[in-house]
């Protein structure tokens, strides 16, 4: 019979231990051997866990039967009576364990010395939302234990229960702030980024494999990818303005920690593609700024010039008597006359804004004006780097107009294929074709070559007489 003073003595000796204590299994051990301090127990043994998988967390005074190579006879089963019942969840309060499965085997093998231990009494410790263990406690020569004993353990319990609460609650709250510290981190790097593949290199290599991220998926306007692996535990997060939606995949169940660290990620992400399309816009707006700047010069000065050389071939045309002057006068007003319709169109075509709406659009408007019925065809993202956009659009405007030539068909084709480190592009016609041994260096082809090779690109033109043109193009995408 434990006396009230003894009792009271012992509670309060467990509450000092435990309101000092942060860590879990020594607090529990703590706990236990401050326990069979006060009382007349002589052992005892706690496990944590909620499932086929417990764990001594915790022991002291074991015999030598329940020791023997490294406590192997603890390793919990489900033919042990007491994790039977717990697992069962029949387990509920403080109870008297007529039998030790572990000490009766020990008995019956009669190898190693069980100290006098035959029975435990058991007590769960459990919360209303969270099955941690249970609390084991044994003496010698004893195979009843008292009410008050229990009702002792029971108190007991509790206090072990609600500091394993509050353990849980302070490594959460760790846990959050280290989640946060890192997030921070990779947030900053992430909002430090100017282009889309960079951001999608950075998820792929930075932020996946953090943070417990298995995969991140984005599905949006401007990208459509999945970076690391799909799992069964997903987070949503919508992207309102953007018009999509951002699915983080975890390796572990979600926690509140973690729905809070995704939410804020996700923020991260679709700030970081807002910011990607507004510097994108900057950066052409200054360089059609710049592209205006140079098509006033070329008009005050080049188009001036070209225009007085035009006129005075002209008028000298008129003026001249010589017969033999008449070939080549004529020849430098043709060729003053070319260069200056040519300097008008690049200095319309500098001026103008007709990629605001797009490169297949602006090439389908281009058709209609030659009146060729395009088909076209877009794959992947259509966010190109500008200074790409432009090339394609200059030899897509050449071939239209080779095909409104020479092709005589008012059908084409094109499309554009946008993969992570490639632009494909491609034009095609059923047209009347060329051969391409004796017309390689016709129809604006060697341009058309020199401005894929000046973006690093590669470019297959394949014809033949009857067979219309094929014009395949590959670009690399620069970050710069």
């Amino acid at each position: 019979m434990i006396s009230d003073y003894n009792q009271t003595k012992t509670l309060k000796t467990i509450a000092e231990v435990l309101n000092q204590s942060y860590e879990r299994e020594s607090m529990l051990q703590t706990v236990l051997d401050s326990f069979l301090d006060i009382t007349h127990f002589e052992a005892g043994w706690i496990f944590l866990g909620d499932g086929p998988d417990m764990t001594l967390a915790a022991d002291s005074g074991l015999p030598e039967a329940l020791l023997v190579d490294d406590k192997a006879p603890m390793c919990g089963s489900d033919s042990c009576y007491c994790l039977s019942k717990y697992r069962q969840q029949r387990l509920n309060e403080a109870i008297n364990i007529m039998t030790c499965k572990r000490l009766e085997e020990a008995i019956q093998e009669s190898k190693f010395d069980t100290g006098g231990f035959t029975h435990h009494a058991t007590v769960p410790i459990i919360s209303e939302n969270k099955r941690y263990g249970v609390f084991n406690v044994s003496a010698p020569h004893r195979d009843q234990f008292e009410e008050s004993e229990l009702e002792l353990l029971q108190s007991i319990a509790l206090q072990v229960t609600h500091a394993l609460k509050r353990i849980d609650l302070f490594e959460l709250e760790e846990k959050r702030n280290n989640n946060l510290q890192t997030l921070h981190k990779l947030s900053t790097a992430m909002r430090s980024i100017d282009y889309l593949p960079d951001l999608e290199n950075y998820i792929n290599q930075d932020l996946v494999g953090k943070l417990h991220i298995s995969g991140i998926e984005i599905n949006s306007q401007s990208i459509q990818c999945l970076y690391g692996n799909r799992t069964e535990h997903l987070f949503e997060y919508k992207i309102n303005q953007l018009n999509g939606e951002i699915f983080i995949y975890s390796d572990q169940l979600l926690s509140s920690v973690e729905k809070e660290i995704y939410t804020l990620l996700g923020q991260n992400i679709e700030l970081t593609l807002k910011d990607i399309s507004i510097k994108r816009r900057e950066r052409e707006i200054i360089q059609l700024q710049e592209r205006e700047m140079l098509a006033q010069e070329l008009h005050d000065t080049v188009n001036q010039l070209l225009y007085s050389m035009t006129a005075t071939s002209s008028a000298l045309k008129v003026m001249n008597d010589n017969k033999e002057l008449n070939e080549p006068i004529d020849d430098l007003n043709q060729l003053a006359s070319q260069a200056l319709k040519e300097m008008r169109e690049l200095i319309e075509n500098k001026k103008s804004q007709v990629l605001e709406q797009g490169l297949l659009r602006a090439l389908d408007d281009y058709a209609k004006q030659l009146n060729i019925e395009l088909n076209t065809n877009a794959k992947g993202s259509s966010n190109i780097p500008p200074y790409i956009e432009e090339n394609l659009y200059k030899i897509g405007r050449e071939a239209l107009h080779n095909i409104y030539k020479h092709a005589n068909t008012q059908k084409a084709n094109v499309e554009l294929i946008r993969e992570y480190d490639e632009i494909k592009f491609s034009i095609t016609d059923q047209g009347a074709g060329f051969n391409m041994e004796t017309n390689s260096n016709n129809y604006g082809i060697s341009g058309m070559q020199d401005r894929v090779y000046n973006l690093n690109g590669h470019i297959q033109i394949e014809s033949s007489k009857g067979d219309g043109v094929s014009i395949t193009i590959s670009i690399p995408i620069k970050r710069r």
